[in-house]
C-alpha cells in the first residue's frame, strides 16, 4: 500500500464537504463510445483491466494519526486523525461501474435529465472516489458512458489524467504541461496584491439570475469545431480562451439584455488556474488556483468585446507570473494540524461567492491523447463542471476532444432560461467567425 499527502486544495474541498453536510462539488465527462454496443460486463472487464496498471485510481481517503499541537505549535500527547490518499488494489469493480437507465427512447433532453438526476448523488468518499455509468435506454446512437468523480480527488487536468488511465491509447499524455514554475518575483507579488485589492469590489448582481440559487443542477451544452474556434483566434491575433470567454460575455449580455443599457459595473467571472507540473501529471489531486476576470458583457460589439477580453488576459498574464505566487506556497506549505476546517472551507467556495463572482469558466483545454473503450473509439466528450448547489448560479467550461470542442452550462435550477445560454454562446461564435471572415476577405 503506497500513501500521500491531501494537497491544500483537496484539503479545502474536503472542508468544505465536511463542513455542511449534504452539500458536495464531483465533476465529470460524458463520454460518446462508437462501435458495436458496449454490455456492463465487457466495461467492467476493460475497466478491472487498466486498474491494475492505475494505482492512483485506487485511492481512497484514509485517516492517520498525527501528534496535535498547541497554539503555539508545541507537540502535545493527544493525536489527531490527518487524512491522507492510501493506493490499495483491493477496489471491487462492481461498485464503481454500474448500468443507469436513461427514459426509454429519449434521446438529448432525456439523457440531459438522466444526468441533472445523477448529478443530485454525491460520489462514495469512504471508496476511491469516482464512477462509471453505462447509460441504457435511450436512442442516441452508439454507447454513452458517464464518468463522475469527487472534487475532493480531482481537478480538471486530474480528470483528464483519469480518463487517459482508463480509456488512453498510446503513450501521448493527457495534457501539455510546464516542468516547472519560476521562483517568483516582487512583480509577481505586487501584481497579486493588485488582483486581490480589485476583487474586494463587489460584482454586479444581476436581476436575471431570479434571485438567490435555488434547485438542483441543470446541463445543457453545445458542440463547435475546434477549427473554427482557431480561426477566429488566428485572425484576432488573440487565444482559444480569449474567445470562449468573448463569445461567453456575449451570450450573457443576450440573455440579460434589459440590463446593459446603462452598462454600469461588469460581472465578473472566477477562472480557474492551473498550477500543475508535469511531474504531478500522474497525481490526482487538485493543483489550481484562479483569477477573477471582468466580463465586458456592456460592451455591444462583439469585435470590441474580443478585443477587450484580450486585452485584460494578456494583463493578467504580464511578466508570466499567473499563478507563480501561488504555487510557490503551495509548493512550501504543510497543512497544520490545527489548520482552521472554517477558513479551508471558505477558500474552497470561492467560485459560490457570488457577491465577490457571477460564475465560473474554467477551459481545462483539450484531451491529447485518444480514448477507446473495450476496443470501441471514443467518438466524442462532454466536459461537466461542477456546481455548488444552493450557492452558485452558473458554472460554465470549455472541453476539447479531437476536432471538437463543447461548452457546457451547469446552472442552478432556479436561473431563468439558463437552458438557452449554450445556444445563446453558440450564436456569439458565429457572430465572431463572421468577423474573421470579412475581415480575411479584405
Amino acid at each position: 500500500m503506497h500513501d500521500r499527502s491531501l494537497t491544500m486544495g483537496d484539503h479545502a474541498f474536503l472542508a468544505f464537504t465536511r463542513r455542511f453536510p449534504g452539500e458536495f462539488l464531483d465533476i465529470g465527462v460524458l463520454l460518446y463510445v462508437g462501435g458495436p454496443p458496449l454490455d456492463l460486463a465487457g466495461l467492467r472487464a476493460h475497466v478491472a483491466d487498466r486498474l491494475r496498471a492505475a494505482p492512483r485510481l485506487t485511492e481512497r481517503l484514509q485517516s492517520v494519526a498525527s501528534p496535535a499541537q498547541d497554539s503555539h505549535g508545541r507537540g502535545a500527547k493527544a493525536e489527531q486523525a490527518s487524512p491522507r490518499w492510501a493506493s490499495r488494489g483491493d477496489v471491487n469493480v462492481d461498485d464503481h461501474v454500474v448500468v443507469t437507465a436513461v427514459p426509454e427512447g429519449s434521446g438529448d433532453e432525456g439523457l440531459r435529465r438522466t444526468i441533472d438526476r445523477l448529478a443530485t448523488r454525491p460520489v462514495d468518499l469512504g471508496r476511491p472516489p469516482w464512477m462509471l455509468h453505462l447509460l441504457r435506454g435511450h436512442s442516441v446512437p452508439g454507447t454513452l458512458v458517464l464518468y463522475r468523480a469527487s472534487h475532493v480527488h480531482q481537478d480538471g487536468g486530474a480528470l483528464y489524467r483519469a480518463l487517459h488511465l482508463l480509456f488512453g491509447e498510446g503513450d501521448e499524455t493527457a495534457l501539455a504541461l510546464p516542468p516547472a514554475f519560476p521562483v517568483p518575483r516582487t512583480g509577481d507579488y505586487l501584481r497579486l496584491a493588485g488582483r486581490n485589492l480589485r476583487g474586494l469590489a463587489p460584482t454586479r448582481a444581476l436581476a436575471a439570475w431570479g434571485g438567490p440559487a435555488r434547485g438542483p443542477a441543470r446541463h445543457t451544452w453545445v458542440t463547435t469545431e475546434l477549427d473554427a474556434l482557431r480561426r477566429i483566434a488566428r485572425r484576432h491575433a488573440v487565444t482559444i480562451n480569449d474567445v470562449y470567454l468573448a463569445a461567453l460575455a456575449g451570450a450573457l449580455r443576450q440573455w440579460s439584455l434589459p440590463e446593459w443599457r446603462r452598462p454600469h459595473r461588469p460581472i465578473h467571472a472566477l477562472m480557474p488556474i492551473s498550477i500543475r507540473t508535469s511531474a504531478e501529471q500522474e497525481l490526482m489531486s487538485n493543483f489550481t488556483t484562479g483569477v477573477r476576470l471582468a466580463l465586458p458583457c456592456g460592451e455591444p460589439d462583439p469585435g470590441r468585446r474580443l478585443v477587450r477580453v484580450a486585452a485584460l488576459t494578456r494583463r493578467l498574464k504580464r511578466g508570466g507570473g499567473l499563478g507563480v505566487v501561488e504555487r510557490r506556497h503551495l509548493a512550501l506549505a504543510e497543512l497544520s494540524p490545527g489548520a482552521s476546517q472554517r477558513f479551508l472551507a471558505h477558500v474552497a467556495s470561492s467560485g459560490a461567492r457570488t457577491r465577490e463572482v457571477a460564475l465560473v469558466a474554467s477551459n481545462p483545454g483539450s484531451l491529447r491523447c485518444r480514448l477507446a473503450v473495450a476496443g470501441r473509439p471514443v467518438t466524442g466528450l462532454v466536459g461537466l463542471p461542477p456546481l455548488f448547489v444552493g450557492r452558485q448560479h452558473l458554472s460554465v467550461g470549455l472541453f476539447g476532444y479531437g476536432e471538437h470542442a463543447r461548452v457546457t452550462f451547469t446552472a442552478s435550477a432556479s436561473v431563468p432560461r439558463q437552458e438557452t445560454l449554450a445556444d445563446l454562446w453558440l450564436a456569439e461564435l458565429g457572430e465572431l467567425a463572421e468577423l474573421a471572415a470579412r475581415g480575411s476577405r479584405r
